[in-house]
């Protein structure tokens, strides 16, 4: 991917410029770097087809900021790069389109990959996020046994409400609308094992079926209940990488 139209705003100079250099490097094109949304010139060109959008924990501006953007170029993509992501502001940026929330902790080259993500119509956010839902209901998170054999799976004890890691990550497919063959494919196991454990996750997380269990996930927090599903398949990102 190569010549995008992005705008940084930021108040850091030194954080704005050492990101204008590093995206110009690897096939952004920068054609502005400003402190705020309206400190732009009354005319870009060409217009802006990506806006990275900097944040503090509690900066007053993003709403402005996004505000601004949103009504200038209705066309470009959103993105958040904060210090540290709360609910609050994380609701506030999908309610305002945005299309990716980063932490600024996040390393160059998840960076990049989440940000040609959200150019191919993906909507990102912090993997955290679904760590939070399950520990706000009081599901918790377990460590993986050898789960490739199906009748391993099945022996979960059905009064365990502790989800596995492998059921998190199943939970994040079911988010992202995955069905079970494409979950097998992308996690490296067989089908039967995938349906497995969605069993067990329904029955952990005591919904009836997949579609409640993906709404028990995105309600569990209010920041997530408004991100823009019908624009793009929302994708959570790790420490190291965007997993598509």
């Amino acid at each position: 991917m190569s010549g995008v139209s992005t705008v940084v705003i930021e108040t850091s100079t030194l954080f704005r410029e050492g990101l204008a250099k590093l995206l110009q490097k690897t096939g952004f094109s920068i054609t502005a770097t400003v402190s705020c949304a309206e400190d732009l010139k009354a005319e870009i060109h060409p217009e802006p087809e990506l806006a990275i959008v900097g944040a503090k924990n509690s900066d007053s501006g993003l709403e402005r900021n996004l505000r601004s953007l949103k009504a200038r170029f209705p066309r470009a993509r959103l993105v958040v790069l904060s210090d540290q992501y709360t609910v609050e502001q994380v609701h506030l940026a999908f309610a305002l389109s945005a299309r990716g929330y980063l932490i600024k902790t996040i390393n160059s080259s998840t960076l990049i990959k989440s940000l040609e993500l959200v150019m191919l119509g993906e909507s990102i956010i912090p993997s955290a996020l679904l760590t939070r839902v399950v520990g706000e209901h009081d599901v918790g998170i377990e460590a993986d046994e050898d789960d490739e054999d199906e009748e391993v799976v099945e022996a979960v004890a059905p009064a365990s409400r502790a989800l596995s890691a492998r059921e998190v990550q199943i939970l994040q497919c079911l988010v992202r609308g995955q069905s079970n063959k494409m979950i097998a494919r992308n996690l490296d196991i067989v089908e039967a094992t995938v349906k497995a454990h969605i069993k067990a996750i329904l029955r952990k997380i005591r919904v009836q079926n997949r579609v409640q269990a993906a709404i028990w996930a995105m309600k569990g927090l209010e920041a997530i209940r408004q991100i823009p599903h019908t624009n793009g398949t929302l994708i959570e990102v790790g420490r190291e990488r965007a997993t598509p």
